[in-house]
């Protein structure tokens, strides 16, 4: 502009107040809000005032000076890359200390070192046993130290089922906190999008609503804490003359396009019903066949989302699009052991209901999460709740086929099951002889000796004889050198023929209740020890929740067998076999041999072989996943826990020291700090005085040029 005017000056010292007096009150706005969770750095911008024009009157030894300055506006100062690695840190965080806590939770239930004396509760207790059966080999046939060791493998039972139920009460805690957290997460979504719809209002009165984006950036901070998000920030036209900012949140590493949770106005809510269609796990969304009209049957499994039915190992054969008519499984129903706590989105909309829709018109669907779309807290939540380990079926490794590294709550109850399940196997074997030695299939008049059902015995002891007959054509197979690969060959047959033997414990159970001893055994009192209910001897399906002592042993109708060495038959002068009255042979007293005792005394010890498929038959591997003693599989089960919590921790510690870093580099910027804004309150403070300084000054020149010039 040309020269200022007269009383131009006079503006642009008031202007000068304004700005002066503006910047004081951000800075104590600034001051005032250090300790709001949340708040970020207030900076009022200044321009100066200038005109592009000329005077009417000016000429060329005119000074281009200007008007003076306007408070243009009020901003924050936040870095937006800061904010995308401190969230991306957060997720880790999130991921890794949900993890951590839930380890801690099984640390709590299955930590023997901190539990009773020497090494723990159940260890210890295992011990005990080993020293009642240490005694009663030193004292053969006295009925006090059977009972001793019946009592002593009671309370082992009673643990067993003690940190089942423990292990049990977990799983079902943290199911409650996932679908806690899931109503949280929704809740913050909700809170983003009405947000959203405020600062968009208040953006066409031109208005930045600064405390509203202050309480929107806590809320996505809340939300990475969950999940991994990307945060984009874009204009959004009104009209073909003006535009809003546009707020927009995805899930990071979905896919493209990426799965939205907020779309400005509009947002999704989560859902985890308690029951649910059974997914395709070759289903993706983005695919589409060579020739629509004819998909081939690979391409048909990619184009389905669910599965209609299923073969025998529970991998899907047939697949529908249509909900209705897929197969319903458990997805959130407390106390089940088949949760998959699957996840979807509802469509984008507004708080009014209205559906988002895309380019071609079309509204936004239901959108399924895979096991592995999300990545923070709620997937490690939903993980520990579910993932098995080793125990993984082929099916869950379609769905995430990291299944077999991953080690949840159900991997350690399978595992507790497993050890209940091989302990009760093993010693119930050892204190039985099979029953085509033992029992007498013919009456003393010659007829059949026949079961409850009617059926003579003969034909039940082929189901003995070949299980007995296969089991030895395993031990005597030349391909089987050691030891070790006979028993994992044994496993692998009865795993096979599991129904078989199932059928054959029953059958065992009838002999030995309605059959008749041969009368070199007559003394048997041999049987089944453990049982899966303490009202019958069937020692199927024995789980850790379940094992008991049987009704056998706890009535006394069985007792350890010191022996399985049959009696011998009493001769006369001549070597021939003394009769009975009834015409039986007349037998020496039974021996007191402890071979059996001692036998089952070196079982406490002995390496036994672990197979996934033993307490799952729907587990995908058939090897060995460990080797060794009962306690030696107790301590692995520990040591395994141990070793992810420490690793768990490692990383925790590392995500969060990293997070800090992150978040104070962050506040650095967008934080308020009281040097900076004393500085700046002295500064603002010394221009006032200026700018009315600067008045003064003008009111006192033009008093002298007016009144001055006068006189």
């Amino acid at each position: 502009m040309a020269v200022i005017g007269t009383f131009g000056s006079f503006t642009a010292a008031r202007l000068g107040i304004y700005a002066s007096q503006s910047s004081l009150n951000v800075t104590g706005n600034n001051i005032a809000n250090i300790n709001t969770k949340g708040y970020t750095r207030q900076r009022m911008d200044l321009v100066s005032l200038h005109s592009a024009g000329s005077s009417r009157y000016s000429n060329g030894f005119n000074l281009d000076i200007g008007y003076g300055v306007l408070a243009d506006s009020v901003s924050q100062l936040r870095d937006p890359f800061m904010d995308i690695r401190y969230r991306d840190e957060q997720s880790l965080v999130g991921a890794s200390e949900t993890w951590l806590k839930n380890l801690q939770q099984l640390s709590h239930t299955l930590d023997e070192v901190g539990k009773g004396n020497d090494f723990g509760v159940l260890e210890k207790q295992f011990n005990e046993l080993a020293n009642q059966l240490q005694q009663l080999n030193g004292a053969v046939g006295t009925p006090e130290y059977d009972t001793t060791v019946r009592s002593s493998a009671e309370v082992l039972c009673q643990l067993f089922n003690s940190y089942s139920k423990a292990l049990e009460t977990v799983a079902d805690n943290q199911l409650e906190t996932l679908q806690g957290d899931v109503k949280t997460v929704n809740s913050i979504l909700n809170r983003i999008r009405g947000l959203n719809e405020e600062i968009r209002e208040a953006g066409i009165y031109h208005n930045n609503a600064l405390e509203l984006r202050d309480q929107r950036n806590v809320l996505i901070d809340e939300l990475s804490y969950y999940m991994k998000i990307d945060v984009r920030y874009s204009m959004e036209p009104l009209d073909e003359f003006s535009s809003v900012e546009k707020l927009s949140i995805t899930i990071a590493d979905s896919g493209n396009p990426p799965i939205e949770l907020i779309n400005g106005i509009y947002g999704t809510q989560i859902e985890m019903p308690e029951k649910t269609a059974m997914r395709n796990p070759n289903y993706d969304p983005n695919f589409k066949p060579a020739d629509p009209m004819n998909p081939t049957a690979d391409e048909e499994k990619k184009m389905r989302k669910y599965v209609s039915a299923v073969d025998a190992n529970g991998l899907p054969t047939q697949y529908t699009d249509e909900e209705k008519d897929a197969i319903e499984v458990d997805n959130a129903v407390k106390g089940s052991d088949e949760n998959r706590l699957w996840m979807s989105l509802q469509p984008l909309q507004t708080e009014k209901g209205k559906i988002l829709k895309d380019a071609n018109g079309k509204e936004y669907q239901t959108v399924l999460l895979g096991d592995n779309t999300i990545y923070g807290s709620l997937q490690s939540m939903r993980e520990f709740i579910t993932e098995k380990g080793e125990f993984s079926s082929e099916l869950d490794m379609l769905y995430d086929p990291k299944a077999t590294s991953k080690r949840g709550v159900p991997y350690y109850r399978k595992s507790l099951d497993s050890l209940a399940q091989k302990f009760a196997e093993t010693l119930n074997e050892a204190n039985q002889i099979d029953f085509d030695k033992v029992m007498n299939y013919y009456k003393n008049d010659g007829t059949n000796f026949l079961d409850q059902n009617g059926n003579p015995l003969t034909v039940q002891t082929a189901t003995f004889k070949d299980l007995a007959d296969a089991l030895e054509a395993i031990e005597n197979d030349p391909q089987y050198v050691t030891s070790e690969q006979k028993e994992q060959a044994k496993q692998l047959y009865k795993l096979e023929n599991k129904d078989k033997f199932e059928q054959a414990y029953k059958e065992l159970e009838d002999l030995r209740q309605n059959g008749v001893l041969k009368p070199e055994y007559a003394y048997y009192n041999g049987g089944v020890l453990f049982s899966s209910s303490g009202d019958t001897n069937d020692p199927t399906g024995i789980t850790a929740k379940n094992i008991t002592i049987s009704k056998g042993w706890s009535t006394g109708d069985v007792r350890i067998l010191n022996t399985k060495k049959p009696d011998t038959v009493q001769l006369d002068e001549n070597g021939k076999p003394i009769l009975n009255e009834d015409g039986s042979y007349k037998m020496v007293g039974h021996s007191t041999a402890n071979d059996n005792v001692a036998h089952i005394v070196n079982l406490m010890t002995s390496k036994i072989d672990y197979l996934p498929r033993e307490v799952d038959a729907n587990a995908a591997g058939d090897k060995r996943y460990f080797s060794g003693s009962f306690q030696g599989r107790l301590a692995d089960m520990n040591v395994v826990l141990s070793v992810d919590e420490q690793a768990t921790g490692t990383m925790y510690d590392s995500y969060t020291i990293k997070a800090l870093n992150l978040d104070n580099d962050r506040q650095s910027v967008s934080g308020v700090d009281l040097n900076d804004e004393a500085t700046n309150m002295m500064v603002f403070q010394k221009s006032y005085s200026a700018a009315c300084q600067l008045m003064t000054t003008l009111d006192s020149m033009l008093d002298k040029l007016i009144n001055g010039t006068i006189r």
